[in-house]
């Protein structure tokens, strides 16, 4: 016989970090038998009643079992939820650290589930019984045995299949999970089609407005839930969505949960059901001062971008991708990004036709995670609003690398991913694109590709790529090159005047900086200048040129590097592109 102290969860809240705990008060000790699962349900008799029956008997078994014997863990209560759904309070800390399970809560659960599997055999066809054998085989990180346990499913219809869709969910196969939740998704009612396709619970309150306007049905809807899903991924590089099928998982894990509840024992209610959609369903517990405490995969990131930045992902910037911008309505914890940070890099783009050609340089040697061990660098640019990419992927890439990819001429989004799949770490650099362009004006201009001088100038993008600098963080004792295009240049020849400055950059942000550089404001001091006059390319309306400048006059520090052209009869049209001086 075992005493254990009762913890009613009640409406409070007294909730513990980093994920959910369910607020407690203890009530008066009291005696329960703690029984051993693997002594509640062997094979049921006509006495037991069915093999669902004595298999629900060893779940809830197990479960108090388990609560019986929590690792103990002393984590601090917050002054403030996250989020507080009622009876919960939820907040993120990634400094928490859980206890490990102990093994006797282990060995309890491997002889449930082999319980579980004598059931089996007598009820092969009930749906109950195979779905506890995938969710607790899943639980122990024995994946294959879970998807094994799926595809032997008998219960027939869609159950099989998200059971299978879930299986290969955790395993990492997400290519195939979504083929197969697809499936199994348009077996369903037209109402269940929706509530799974349904991302209300996902979005902020922007994104949210708009996708009420559109009825279950709608194709409105579903290109919206599509651009969702696009959007959200944390590679856009890798095959498959697993954004969208670990929304699928969590879905399936509510089937799983309603009707074999789990740490929190008074039924998987409306308040569990939300957090466990919105965060995810824990993967570890222990015991607290406040009652019991479970921890979700961690670190986990923002799921779905802000609503403004779903409509329009060209005008993002990188602050808009922050992996913890507030407010975090949802998160998802991927396996293979348990390290994710910004990647340092150079970007530029260029005209050609109707297509735009974006050149990315990178360096991953900044990252400790990224070191030693085999990369993947991608680049990724889409229109953003569309279920399409333009991409090109390296495998066994080099730590400093230089990619290019074509896209259409007009707004995109960018998103350069280098990973080491061995060490679970990613550096990500994702914002819109928006290609240089001035209104009413014969002549553009490209970006500025800086690249480190190599014994010749570059005639052509495609020269001056190998050698771009892939950071924006340079070192004053090294020369600058700088290459760009020039539109509409007369292919007779014309005078163009160019000016190139390297300014100090103002301490002000976003729009007045940006205007301070559009009026010449910043020109307060001029440690870097060039002006020459030049002739632009004959037989041809584009004129490629390249400098070099000697930066060794600056001080440490962030500058503008500006470049002004100037032909006959339209305004001086400008390109900049900023970089920080760093000490040799």
């Amino acid at each position: 016989m075992v005493l254990d102290v009762y913890m009613n969860p009640m409406r409070s809240r007294r909730v513990l970090l980093p994920l959910i705990l369910a607020a407690a008060v203890a009530v008066p000790l009291r005696a329960q038998i703690i029984r051993d699962p693997a002594n509640v349900a062997g094979a049921p008799s006509a006495a037991s009643g069915s093999a669902a029956e004595a298999g629900r008997r060893a779940q809830q078994e197990f479960e108090r079992y388990r609560r019986a014997h929590l690792p103990s863990a002393s984590v601090g209560r917050p002054s403030n939820c996250d989020e507080t759904v009622g009876r919960f309070c939820y907040w993120y800390n990634e400094r928490t650290v859980m206890p490990a399970e102990p093994k006797i809560i282990a060995d309890a659960r491997d002889r449930f589930l082999a319980t579980l599997d004598s059931l089996q055999k007598v009820s092969p066809s009930d749906r109950w019984i195979t779905g506890q054998r995938v969710r607790y085989l899943d639980e122990t990180g024995r994946h294959q045995a879970a998807l094994d346990a799926a595809r032997a499913c008998q219960a027939g219809g869609w159950w099989c299949d998200i059971l299978v869709g879930f299986a290969l969910h955790e395993l990492g196969d997400y290519v195939q999970s979504g083929r197969v939740y697809d499936e199994a998704i348009g077996k369903m009612l037209a109402r269940d089609q929706c509530a799974w396709h349904d991302v209300s619970l996902l979005i902020d309150d922007d994104a949210r407005q708009q996708y009420r306007r559109y009825q279950c049905g709608d194709p409105q809807r579903r290109a919206f839930e599509d651009r969702v899903w696009f959007l959200g991924r944390t590679l856009y590089a890798m095959p498959g969505n697993d954004t969208r099928t670990e929304w699928y998982a969590r879905m399936t894990m509510a089937q799983l949960l309603q009707d074999a509840p789990s740490q929190y024992e008074f039924g998987f209610d409306d308040d569990e059901k939300e957090l466990m959609l919105r965060f995810g369903w824990e993967r570890s517990w222990a015991l607290t001062r406040d009652g019991i405490t479970g921890e979700e995969a961690m670190p986990a990131y923002r799921m779905i971008p802000a609503g403004f930045v779903i409509n329009e992902p060209s005008l993002s910037d990188s602050a808009n991708w922050r992996l913890q911008l507030p407010p975090v309505i949802a998160r998802y914890g991927p396996p293979y990004a348990t390290v994710l940070k910004p990647l340092e890099h150079q970007k530029a783009v260029f005209h050609r036709g109707d297509s735009a050609l974006v050149v990315l340089a990178y360096d991953s040697r900044t990252m400790p995670e990224l070191a030693g061990v085999p990369i993947s660098a991608s680049l990724v640019v889409t229109p953003g609003t569309e279920a399409t990419g333009y991409i090109k992927s390296v495998k066994n890439a080099p730590p400093v690398g230089m990619l290019m990819v074509k896209a259409p001429w007009g707004p995109l989004l960018m998103s350069a991913e280098v990973a080491a799949p061995e060490h679970h770490a990613v550096a990500r650099a994702r914002y819109g694109v928006r290609p240089p362009f001035a209104v009413g004006t014969r002549v553009t201009l490209s970006d500025l590709l800086f690249y480190k001088p190599y014994g010749s100038f570059p005639a052509t993008v495609e020269n001056a790529a190998p050698h771009a600098v892939p950071t924006e963080r340079l070192r004053a004792d090294e020369k600058l090159g700088v290459y760009w295009e020039s539109y509409g240049t007369d292919p007779s020849g014309e005078k163009m005047n160019v000016s190139l400055t390297v300014v100090k950059e103002v301490e002000e942000s976003g729009f007045l900086r940006r205007q301070a550089k559009a009026l010449k404001l910043v020109r307060e001091s001029t440690p870097v200048s060039v002006a020459v006059d030049d002739m632009s390319a004959r037989g041809s309306s584009v004129s490629p040129r390249a400098i070099e400048l000697d930066i060794s006059t600056l001080k440490k520090g962030s500058y503008i590097v500006q470049l002004e052209i100037t032909v006959a009869g339209q305004y001086t049209v400008r390109a900049d592109h900023r970089i920080e001086i760093i000490a040799p």
